[in-house]
């Protein structure tokens, strides 16, 4: 009986800590579909060289898969919910990544100036509170991959859909053009460019 208590007290415990970072972060730790992550890492082109930056990496797995797709880069991943990073930094001890860093911090309060790729799946008003962010800290050429939500105002260079069970939309950016006025260069994306499966 104490055991079956204190095991409800910590399945408890974790699912009012989920509830409440998401409550400060406006993002729950919801998983990238392996579907999401190939159509994400597909609009990165293959000799891509750098930094990459997750922003928001729950439970690891489009971290992970970022570590295995680009051996030559440093990733580094960022989550503040405590029990996604304790998974997250679990899963790094068990199957080490050398290439890969994880850190329990608030991306909004870091600097993504050493980023040359920023991942995210985030949340609308996310992406509009990051946009000046994006703006005034990332170098010109840096990409931003999203999942689903877009950087308002913003024109993507690419706009692709996943062949996942909603259709996910992953919008890839290129600074500076996308944050460019209407007199700008930016490139204007085609609808969808592609339709993609796990690659």
């Amino acid at each position: 009986m104490v055991f079956e208590f204190a095991l409800l007290g910590l399945v408890l415990t974790a699912i009012v800590a989920i509830l409440v970072y998401t409550l400060i972060t406006g993002v729950p730790p919801v998983p990238t579909t392996p579907r999401v992550r190939a159509t994400m890492m597909a609009l990165v082109p293959d000799d891509f060289r750098g930094i990459i930056y997750e922003l928001g990496a729950g439970w690891g797995g489009l971290a992970f898969s970022l570590a295995r797709r680009f051996p030559d880069c440093r990733i580094v991943a960022y989550e503040l919910s405590p029990l996604p990073w304790a998974f997250t930094r679990l899963r790094q001890v068990a199957f080490p990544c050398p290439n890969l860093t994880v850190r329990r911090a608030d991306y909004r309060r870091v600097s993504l100036t050493p980023a040359s790729l920023v991942m995210c799946y985030l949340f609308p008003a996310g992406m509009a509170r990051l946009r000046g962010k994006f703006e005034a800290e990332l170098a010109t050429g840096t990409l931003i991959v999203s999942n689903t939500f877009a950087v308002p105002g913003w024109r993507p260079a690419a706009v692709r859909r996943a062949h996942d069970l909603y259709a996910s939309t992953v919008y890839l950016y290129v600074m500076p053009h996308c944050a460019l006025g209407d007199e700008g260069q930016a490139p204007v994306a085609r609808e969808v460019v592609e339709v993609s499966g796990i690659q």
